[in-house]
């Protein structure tokens, strides 16, 4: 028996001396960063802003790889059977670690087995409209949809992505009908929108906003419970008669599941050193986006909030997915 606790404590001082030793020398080649969106959308821009920045912080580059499609799932299984050893991380959403729980019936990936580095942001959605409408506000928006029943149709991310969710919040808050289409991001969605194939598009505010300002879309309002600081003329839907509406994006950092301690702890705090960076903060802000604390216990927080609302919302539109 004490031969045997010998053993056991001599692999533990050993386990941890690897441990350590792996710390002290990560990383020693490039981490590959997943985005689970189509190059040239927000959180592909995001995640390349940040990447950019941690890999000062780690002495490494980071290399961003776009995996898109299936409400962020087809990047979030690929990243979840990579090698637990710190170089494959994963920009996860909040469709990737609340919503697609509960809209799908099967998933590839397990949402609860991630290693979390930490919290990046939170950033609100813009209502676009299509210029081939006649609409000019949001109430035009809803007179026409009572009207005309299942006529219009919004553009999204793609199943279970905030977009998704903000349609459908909308939906149920204003009392209408209309029909989702879903995208792989953005960059296919506003083609769609400009051209008319769709109507409308809840998109974020750094790929939104653009293509308002330059005329091509309108716009109506915004989705956070207050307006943007950089967007100060942008009126909230809360504001706008429907009270307490509240549906954003959020993002963060997560490892394959068994990525040692040490080497989790070292990504995070080059992701917290980077959310400090003045140009990193400003750049965030100008996209809409909040930054946050960069760590794991913010994101623990985030995620067990938000499960709650999200599922209640999904049971009452009655979103299921194969």
């Amino acid at each position: 028996m004490i031969r045997n606790s010998f053993k056991l404590l001599a692999t533990l001082m050993l386990s941890a001396a690897a441990l350590g030793a792996q710390a002290d020398t990560y990383p020693a080649r490039p981490i590959k960063v997943i985005s689970p969106f189509p190059a040239g959308g927000a959180t592909d821009v995001l995640t390349r802003v940040l990447a950019e920045r941690m890999a000062k912080n780690l002495g490494q580059s980071m290399i961003v790889e776009n995996k898109a499609g299936a409400g962020t799932s087809i990047g979030a299984a690929y990243v979840s059977r990579e090698a637990p050893d710190g170089y494959t991380i994963l920009m996860a959403t909040n469709s990737t670690l609340v919503t697609n729980r509960y809209l799908y019936k099967e998933l590839p990936y397990d949402p609860d087995s991630f290693a979390k580095i930490g919290m990046v942001g939170v950033g609100p959605l813009v209502l676009l409209s299509t210029p081939k409408r006649p609409f000019n506000n949001t109430q035009d928006v809803v007179a026409y949809a009572k009207q005309n029943p299942g006529k219009l149709t919004f553009a999204t991310f793609g199943p279970g992505t905030s977009s998704h969710l903000a349609g459908e919040l909308f939906k149920e808050r204003a009392g209408i009908d209309i029909l989702h289409v879903p995208f792989k991001g953005a960059t296919q969605a506003l083609p769609a929108l400009i051209s008319g194939d769709v109507d409308l598009f809840f998109d974020m505010v750094a790929t939104g906003m653009p293509q308002a300002d330059a005329g091509k879309v309108k716009v109506f309002a915004i989705t956070s419970p207050k307006r943007l600081a950089t967007q100060p003329n942008l009126g909230t839907l809360a504001e706008q008669g429907y009270p307490s509406f509240d549906m954003t994006a959020w993002f963060s950092f997560v490892a394959p599941k068994g990525t040692p301690a040490p080497v989790v702890e070292r990504l995070q705090a080059a992701l917290t050193e980077t959310l400090q960076d003045e140009a990193v903060k400003k750049r965030l802000l100008d996209m809409g986006i909040d930054p946050r604390s960069g760590t794991a216990a913010e994101l623990d927080k985030q995620i067990k909030t938000e499960q709650p609302i999200v599922s209640q919302l999904i049971k009452q539109a009655n979103i299921v997915l194969q």
